[in-house]
């Protein structure tokens, strides 16, 4: 192939170029004057300003703009730190005119008030209208979420006015005889931390005979077949130490990754290896592992048979896993 095409296209490209000048030196006359005109303007703006960015909407890094971290007692979140857990959620209570009724207690066709204590892990950014949904599911793990209502409420900052901030709604039992259990579920959108949203509250109580006899439902909400296992321990919310009186918290050594943020390392007594299923005690599932396909749900029955002389009252908790991790639980309580 002859090279003159390649030679006469470059020759006409000076010649234009040549033709033209004058329109392109005042263009590139213009740039110049243009940058120069920045540069004075923005040697007039204070330091901080100057180093902003020169487009018009630029995102916001100012460290006067903080984000709040609305949260509940959130089970699934705690648990995927490595925390033991307790499904009788303490920032979720069901009142009838104004006295507290335990979950298992709730009477059919009924109007209850459903109360969620919400907090704040921010000292800086307070929530004003922060929407806090509830629902409830038939009592047991992944079982189909109903809703209830919706409502909103102004949330303080960390030690601060309004904090812990309440929020409630009216619920009316469904006719049919069972338990259910309660969610809520706080739906702030600039969340620092949106795991801890979400908190459960299903308990039941038997009285043991011999052995104290619970059922409840397993369903797989997943899209895909998956196999559960179902797992116990004892885990219970410790009392409050008296004002003054805290000790001080000896963590193990093992740091959390799981989720960014709120805790370093986790606290002492507060794994589930801390708190296994006592000696004497026997706890047994039918079936102890399912294999479910999408949306298949089965009766899951649990014997808790205490030692002889036991007498008061004890939480069992009950967890389900899959492949993808926690199902969800329930706790169970034990008298005599």
């Amino acid at each position: 192939m002859t090279p003159v095409p390649k030679i006469l296209e470059f020759l006409q490209a000076i010649v234009d170029a040549f033709r033209h000048w004058p329109d392109n030196l005042r263009r590139i006359a213009g740039q110049i004057c243009a940058l120069i005109r920045l540069i004075c303007e923005r040697a007039k703006l204070p330091s901080r300003l100057d180093r902003s960015g020169p487009q018009r909407c630029v995102k916001i890094s100012d460290p006067a703009y903080k984000r709040p971290d609305p949260l509940i007692y959130a089970q699934y979140y705690l648990m995927g730190q490595g925390l033991a857990v307790t499904w009788d959620n303490p920032d979720i209570e069901i009142k009838r005119g104004g006295v507290t009724v335990p979950p298992h207690m709730l009477e059919p066709d009924t109007e209850y008030e459903v109360v969620a204590r919400i907090w704040n892990n921010s000292t800086e950014a307070p929530i004003v209208d922060l929407p806090v949904k509830f629902s409830y599911l038939s009592f047991g793990i992944g079982t189909t979420s109903t809703w209830i209502d919706e409502t909103k409420t102004d949330l303080g900052v960390k030690g601060g006015a309004n904090h812990p901030a309440f929020a409630s709604v009216k619920w009316r039992t469904p006719a049919e005889p069972g338990h259910y259990c309660i969610q809520v579920l706080l739906d702030w959108l600039d969340d620092v931390n949106p795991n801890n949203n979400l908190g459960q509250d299903n308990t039941t109580v038997g009285v043991a005979h011999s052995p104290a006899k619970f059922e409840f439902r397993l369903r797989n909400g997943e899209r895909e077949r998956a196999e559960f296992r179902l797992e116990a321990d004892t885990y219970a919310l410790p009392e409050l130490p008296v004002c003054g009186e805290r000790p001080r918290p000896r963590p193990s050594r093992r740091p959390l990754r799981t989720f960014p943020g709120t805790i370093a390392a986790l606290p002492a007594g507060h794994t589930r290896r801390a708190h296994p299923i006592p000696a004497g005690w026997l706890v047994t599932f039918d079936p102890a592992q399912a294999a479910l396909g999408p949306g298949e749900e089965i009766s899951v029955a649990v014997n808790v048979e205490p030692p002889a002389g036991f007498t008061g009252r004890k939480a069992v908790n009950v967890h389900a896993f899959s492949a993808r991790g926690l199902a969800g639980g329930v706790t169970l309580y034990v008298g005599r």
